[in-house]
C-alpha cells in the first residue's frame, strides 16, 4: 500500500530547461535556479492551460506557450538608436 504524501512543492521549469528534461526529480527539490509553486496553484494553472506537466509524477512542470518581454531597438542607417520598445516574444517562461 502506498502512503506516500505527495510534494507540495512543485518545481516550474523553463522552456528550455523543460525540453532538456530526463529524469524526475525523487527528492524535495530546494534549489533557487527555478520557481517553486504550491500543488493546488499548479493545479489550477494546469487545469487553465497555462502549465503542463513534465514526467509521470507530476512533480514538475512548466509553462504551455511561455512568453516574455524583450527589448526591441530601431537604429538608423547610422546605427544610432531611434527608439527602444517592449515586445513580446516566444520563451523565457517569465522569469
Amino acid at each position: 500500500m502506498n502512503t506516500a504524501k505527495p510534494h507540495n512543492r512543485i518545481c516550474i521549469l523553463t522552456e528550455e530547461d523543460a525540453q532538456n528534461f530526463t529524469v524526475g526529480i525523487e527528492y524535495a527539490c530546494a534549489t533557487r535556479r527555478h520557481r517553486h509553486y504550491s500543488r493546488p496553484k499548479v493545479e489550477q494553472m494546469v487545469k487553465d492551460g497555462e502549465l503542463r506537466w513534465l514526467g509521470k509524477h507530476r512533480r514538475i512542470a512548466t509553462y504551455n506557450q511561455a512568453r516574455t518581454w524583450m527589448k526591441v531597438y530601431r537604429r538608423n542607417c547610422y546605427g544610432e538608436t531611434v527608439s527602444c520598445n517592449m515586445q513580446l516574444v516566444r520563451g523565457g517562461g517569465g522569469f
